[in-house]
């Protein structure tokens, strides 16, 4: 995930290698025979700058997709995803993050279809060591372009320096707690190592509207999500996540160009100064990401 305060200087570009058996490997049309279909990808992006610009930069992962028939289970889709991204910009951490993601989906292509969500996950950039949740849900197709999902998920989150209070005292720690000037009207914030307290758990809503169309003989798939996960016990504490991904054939039906882009908000961040020691400035309620690459399908 690249944050905010950094614009970085490039794009990479990275090649996929996918597996794919069956016919059709778009999971929004529903397989008429008894077969299942299959899709495995692996991926890997590195580069590398010296000089004016420091930075190594490393993304790597792996998915695999199990679609149509599953023994007794009909028109069922099964994810696992894997991805990992560590990047370093003159030494010091610029991305760091990693997410591992399982969900069967029955019914999938059906009006009503209930699914299971686990996700084991990080983000050091942004404080969060740790986040585990998992549950159940179900969506809902309107349309042949739009579905709406619900999920009720349970969470246990741990975040670094993640509980502050104000301060005068001035670049000193005692008792398990940091102090550090924010140079904002003065005001100082004690921040509380996550060594010292424990994660939090509870309950949180994930609420998501899906838009999906395909355009001139599917050569062109436009893939647009939005998640709201707000916590059950308080609204104001929530997640708001925007996902579209572009994918557009290119001469040949097997080599395709990807656009990826997210946006993603943070409320605790919102309105607060909460210091990130490791970049030397606060954290950012909001981050972007945009990538760009081609897949070559086999």
């Amino acid at each position: 995930m690249f944050t905010n305060r950094h614009l970085k200087r490039h794009i990479l570009l990275f090649l996929s290698l996918s597996i794919i058996s069956g016919q059709e490997q778009d999971t929004t049309l529903q397989e008429e025979s008894n077969n299942s279909e299959k899709y495995t990808s692996i991926y890997f992006a590195y580069s590398k700058d010296e000089g004016n610009t420091d930075l190594i930069s490393s993304y790597y992962g792996f998915s695999h997709a199990i679609l149509g028939d599953i023994g007794p289970l009909k028109d069922t889709e099964f994810l696992i995803d894997f991805n990992r991204s560590d990047d370093q910009l003159d030494g010091e951490a610029y991305t760091d993050d990693q997410y591992l993601t399982l969900k069967f989906d029955l019914w999938a292509n059906q009006k009503y279809s209930p699914f299971l969500f686990f996700q084991k996950s990080f983000d050091n950039v942004i404080g969060l060591e740790d986040r585990l949740n998992y549950g159940l849900g179900g969506k809902v197709t309107m349309s042949e372009v739009l579905s709406v999902s619900y999920a009720f998920l349970f969470e246990k989150e741990d975040y670094l320096y993640y509980e502050y209070t104000d301060s005068t005292t001035d670049g000193t720690s005692a008792n398990g707690y940091y102090y550090y000037d924010v140079f904002w009207d003065d005001v100082y914030y004690i921040y509380t190592d996550s060594t010292e307290t424990p994660a939090e758990e509870f309950y949180r809503h994930s609420i998501r509207p899906k838009i999906k169309m395909k355009l001139y003989d599917n050569n062109l798939v436009l893939d647009y999500r939005f998640y709201y996960k707000p916590r059950v016990d308080d609204f104001n504490e929530y997640l708001l996540e925007h996902e579209l991904k572009i994918s557009l054939v290119t001469f040949s039906e097997k080599v395709t160009v990807e656009l990826n882009y997210e946006n993603k908000f943070n409320s605790r961040y919102e309105g607060v100064r909460i210091m990130n020691r490791r970049a030397g400035v606060p954290y950012e309620a909001k981050d972007t990401n945009l990538s760009i690459g081609l897949a070559l399908n086999f």
